[in-house]
């Protein structure tokens, strides 16, 4: 208390803090970067997204070690069109296709941990703020082996160092075989973490929205009442929005079946109404 340890502030509220590690996982291709870049292009605009506030214009470095350099142009273009360029050199994004040799160096070893640190320090030079690192991801940016901590300790421990130099970061992970497990391989890697998202595909066919439930694996530093599973969508015009669960749809659609029920038979049994709606009485006595 003596030693005068400024509070780290939350750049996105309710969500991640100054000086912060952070992870967001799931399964491959269900909407972890398309989660994460709207995350980053309301971050460096100040935009709120989803019910999340981002208080002021926070860079952003992305580095991408996965996608085909026009993907991730793609990605980003409806942020462009919706919201306009964010501030001069508040997004900045490093793609593995324009590097020397096209790779990005291992992040587990020095060579590529200095590139990334020199980057972000010339970045809070060109700004005058930290900028908030996206590594997307993991398997793609690191040939560390996932089931050995010691393995992974190399890269803890360097994020660990960016959060003592005040920088602020988000690992894009995969799950494992099991999803229910959380995320792939060691379970070190959020030993030292403060946020851990789950990203969890919300099936939909037909729908023009990519929809997704997000589940707080951790969430060190948030109350209780700040960590409820949610579902987000996307139009893929820049536009997030909450929206329902399959599971909600469907328990919406029984209860208003069941109050027009009731309109024409004032005392119907459970059992009857179990019947017509094909679910069990236990549902009906839950409504």
């Amino acid at each position: 208390r003596r030693l005068d340890i400024k509070e780290p502030k939350f750049i996105t509220e309710r969500l991640f803090k100054e000086r912060s590690i952070n992870f967001i996982f799931g399964e491959k291709g269900k909407g972890k970067t398309e989660f994460c870049l709207g995350l980053a292009n309301s971050q460096c605009r100040g935009l709120s997204f989803l019910d999340y506030k981002n208080p002021i214009c926070n860079p952003v470095l992305y580095v991408d070690g996965e996608m085909d350099p026009f993907d991730i142009i793609e990605r980003d273009n409806p942020y462009l069109e919706t919201f306009g360029i964010p501030p001069k050199n508040f997004f900045h994004i490093i793609n593995w296709h324009f590097q020397k040799d096209q790779k990005i160096p291992d992040i587990r070893d020095k060579a590529g941990q200095d590139l990334i640190l020199q980057y972000l320090q010339k970045q809070e030079k060109l700004t005058g703020k930290k900028p908030f690192l996206y590594l997307d991801n993991l398997r793609s940016l690191s040939n560390y082996i996932e089931n050995d901590s010691d393995s992974w300790r190399p890269i803890g421990l360097w994020l660990r160092d960016l959060r003592g130099h005040g920088f602020s970061s988000c690992v894009v992970d995969h799950t494992g075989k099991s999803k229910e497990l959380g995320m792939r391989g060691t379970s070190s890697k959020s030993d030292w973490a403060n946020v851990c998202i789950q990203v969890i595909p919300e099936a939909e066919k037909g729908s023009r929205f990519m929809k997704m439930t997000i589940h707080f694996d951790k969430a060190r530093g948030l109350k209780p009442n700040e960590t409820d599973d949610f579902v987000a969508q996307y139009d893929f015009q820049g536009n997030w929005s909450l929206g329902q669960s399959e599971k909600d749809q469907e328990a919406m659609e029984h209860k208003n079946q069941i109050t027009e029920m009731l309109k024409t038979d004032k005392k119907p049994s459970q059992r009857k109404i179990a019947d017509e709606l094909g679910i069990s009485v236990g549902k009906v006595n839950k409504f």
